[in-house]
């Protein structure tokens, strides 16, 4: 049982989810090139996030699903704050779009599941703050402007493949 991390520039890795988050982190951390102090998030390709750092102590294979396509996220908290800045560690703008942005800011409001509760009765509810990647010298792409374009993703690829 494996995900692909989606990362960088268009790289990708694979990782077994047959161990407990903290240790997938952590090789993620490794493998990807992350801070060692930093901490890592992982959101579909919808920018759902996974909400593994709450659920640590878990094994990834209840959190996460086989071959599943994830975006890597670094997450940073100001001070004395429980609240989580999320940034995309992708640059990939056929999957880092403005729809998986939004998406990707209103996680807290999405479909609460089991673990995320258990986690809030113990107070740890965090606000989220999302922080948009730069698009300085890139050209903006409008939905009128791409009806006859069409992108490959690597999420749609892999959907064929199954």
């Amino acid at each position: 049982m494996f995900i692909t991390v989606l990362h960088g520039e268009n790289e990708k890795a694979l990782f077994n989810i047959q161990c407990k988050v903290q240790l997938l982190l952590e090789s993620i951390k490794r493998c990807c090139g992350c801070e060692k102090e930093g901490e890592i998030e992982l959101a579909d390709e919808n920018g759902q996030v996974k909400n593994l750092l709450q659920n640590q102590d878990h094994y990834a294979s209840q959190l996460l699903s086989e071959r599943e396509f994830c975006v890597l996220l670094k997450v940073t908290r100001h001070d004395g704050s429980q609240e989580a800045v999320f940034t995309p560690l992708l640059k990939d703008h056929s999957i880092v779009t403005p729809k998986f942005l939004a998406k990707l800011g209103k996680w807290e409001d999405s479909k609460v599941s089991p673990t995320r509760v258990k986690s809030r009765k113990y107070g740890k509810q965090a606000t989220l703050l999302l922080e948009v990647p730069s698009t300085e010298g890139k050209r903006s792409h409008s939905p009128q402007g791409n009806k006859n374009k069409t992108v490959a993703s690597p999420f749609r690829e892999a959907e064929k493949l199954q």
